[in-house]
């Protein structure tokens, strides 16, 4: 699952340089009058950049527990991470409303990423309590 985040964030990546291109095309300032508008497009690019960048990183994550809890905690956290780039392409291609209450799909693709990192996080807590209590019960014992 790790090698399927690098080869997504790569294209995620991709996604977001001909977002670029596309924008720089197509939605030049002196075509576009609506403020708004203009700032939900270069908001969903950036989110692309953002979800790219989590889905990298996420390459070189390695969770710290050896059980069932890490392994539903990793397996959940980069299939969020998956998720939530989906759903930011389909809001930079369908999002543009110029009505910032109408942003559905990308605040499910900012939920989603939260959580998936609220998941690492989560499992890096219960890890550093599981070794405090380990090394309290050896000091204990001996």
């Amino acid at each position: 699952m790790k090698k399927i985040n690098l080869i997504f964030g790569l294209l995620l990546f991709g996604v977001f340089l001909m977002t670029g291109f596309y924008m720089a095309i197509f939605f030049r300032p002196e075509h576009q009058g609506d403020l708004t508008l203009r700032m939900q497009i270069r908001a969903s690019h950036v989110y692309l950049l953002f979800l790219a960048l989590l889905n990298l990183i996420s390459f070189r994550v390695e969770l710290t527990l050896e059980n069932k809890t890490n392994m539903l905690f990793d397996r959940t956290f980069r299939f969020l991470l998956l998720i939530a780039g989906c759903v930011a392409i389909f809001a930079f291609l369908f999002e543009h409303t110029g009505v910032l209450k109408e942003r559905k799909l990308t605040l499910i693709s900012v939920i989603f990423s939260s959580t998936s990192v609220f998941f690492v996080l989560l499992n890096e807590a219960i890890g550093f309590l599981y070794a405090r209590k380990t090394s309290q019960d050896k000091r204990e014992a001996s």
